[in-house]
């Protein structure tokens, strides 16, 4: 392409973007993709997402539209950018043979799902490698054709069946169909990734030679309901309900790593439990949703048992929720009592929860999962050592005595087993 400066760059989003608000796109993204376009150096997951909100706000994705025609330079720029974008996932993303998303999938048996995925990941990177070598001299008759190179058919088909088959997965109630799940997830969103890239680079070369405005549109189109199809996924993994609550108990964010990629490039935050750091740092309440007088409270007799008690400000019944190291985006905690601070609760292998002297290991860390219903905010609990086996209100003689245990069977005990945290 032919050289330009940044101010070159620079003045041209200025002059066709002049409403002053995409200020930050000329501070921030234009320089740091420029310096990447000329080193390769960088987070490769951070410049997708420069070249992303550039681009969005180019096309008007999500604004206004405004005449793509303008961007000389720019469209120039992508395309260079996506070929060292491409080549970098490359080499960055583990081969198939040694991803474990992949090898998870030989585990769960599903060969044919496995060897579909890496066709259409093959393909998707030769289209790549073709893409690679148009440069702004190719012919007319080379551009008007080059989505026609790009496996509409293949990726449409592909990712709509993995689609399907992870939502019909999510509301099951069996482990193994949540962790089967969860690959699914992680599998998605790396060829959706994959195909963002190639038609983002299709549509530059076409935009950028200005030859078939028609199906340089058309180009466009396509990338708009493939992000639409990706949101929807998102949206229906991370929104909460209790028919998901084995899948959600199950999903580990930090494990996941093309998901939270995909988070990354989109610059999506993971929604987390009470909303950040101030559901951690405050002394709580831990009562029962279905007859808020019941809460957790750290027995000092009975091994330290815990028990449920209706006895209103009693320091026994105080908790506070301290992150579990490096689990915060996966929602772990250690649930510590405030009266007797050294102690946490934990989960006996019988099921039965007591106290523990001491920061406990995956028997006393917690996921927790919470659920939005109105202005109502409930949770459920399960032990990191035993996944779904769900902390609940247990009753001997009548409600004489309350104990905390656990229950796999949290359908037939869902009134004993979801909770209200608020703060003391």
């Amino acid at each position: 392409m032919k050289s330009f400066t940044l101010e070159d760059w620079k003045k041209e989003i200025q002059l066709a973007l002049s409403d002053g608000k995409y200020i930050h796109l000329v501070n921030h993204e234009i320089p740091e993709l420029k310096k990447y376009m000329e080193t390769g150096i960088g987070d490769v997951f951070l410049k997708f997402a420069d070249a992303i909100e550039l681009l969005t706000s180019i096309t008007g994705i999500n604004s206004i539209p405004v005449h793509t025609c303008t961007f000389t330079i720019s469209f120039g720029v992508m395309s260079n950018i996506f070929k060292k974008i491409g080549t970098q996932f490359k080499s960055t993303i583990p081969q198939i043979d040694e991803d474990k998303t992949y090898s998870a999938l030989l585990r769960f048996q599903d060969s044919e799902l496995r060897a579909e995925a890496a066709g259409l990941e093959d393909l998707l990177y030769h289209t790549h490698a073709y893409l690679n070598e148009i440069d702004d001299q190719a012919r007319e008759s080379v551009v008007i054709r080059l989505e026609d190179k790009f496996p509409t058919n293949d990726s449409v088909r592909f990712l709509g069946k993995l689609k399907a088959k992870t939502y019909e997965l999510l509301t099951t109630s069996d482990l193994q169909s949540a962790h089967r799940a969860s690959v699914y997830v992680n599998l998605y969103f790396r060829l959706a990734i994959l195909r963002t890239l190639v038609l983002w680079q299709v549509f530059c070369i076409k935009e950028r030679s200005g030859f078939d405005r028609p199906s340089t549109q058309g180009v466009l189109a396509l990338i708009t309901e493939s992000n639409k199809s990706d949101l929807e996924v998102l949206t229906y993994v991370t929104e909460t309900n209790f028919q998901k609550s084995v899948f959600l108990t199950i999903f580990t964010p930090t494990k996941c790593e093309h998901y939270l990629h995909f988070l990354r490039i989109h610059r999506i935050k993971i929604p987390t439990v009470g909303g950040g750091k101030s559901f951690c740092g405050s002394i709580r309440n831990i009562c029962l949703s279905n007859s808020p007088d019941i809460k957790f409270k750290m027995s000092s007799l009975y091994w330290g048992r815990i028990c449920g008690s209706d006895k209103k400000n009693s320091a026994s019944c105080k908790f506070e929720l301290e992150p579990v190291e490096n689990e915060n985006l996966n929602c772990i905690f250690y649930i510590r009592s405030t009266k007797y601070s050294d102690y946490y609760v934990y989960m006996h292998k019988e099921g039965n929860c007591f106290s523990f002297k001491g920061q406990p290991g995956p028997e006393g860390q917690w996921k927790v999962v919470q659920f939005e219903n109105g202005s109502q905010v409930q949770y459920i609990m399960s032990p990191i050592k035993w996944p779904c086996r769900f902390l609940y209100l247990k009753s001997f003689l009548g409600n004489a005595q309350l104990y905390i245990g656990g229950t796999y069977d949290l359908e037939a005990n869902k009134d004993q087993s979801l909770w209200e945290i608020p703060e003391a």
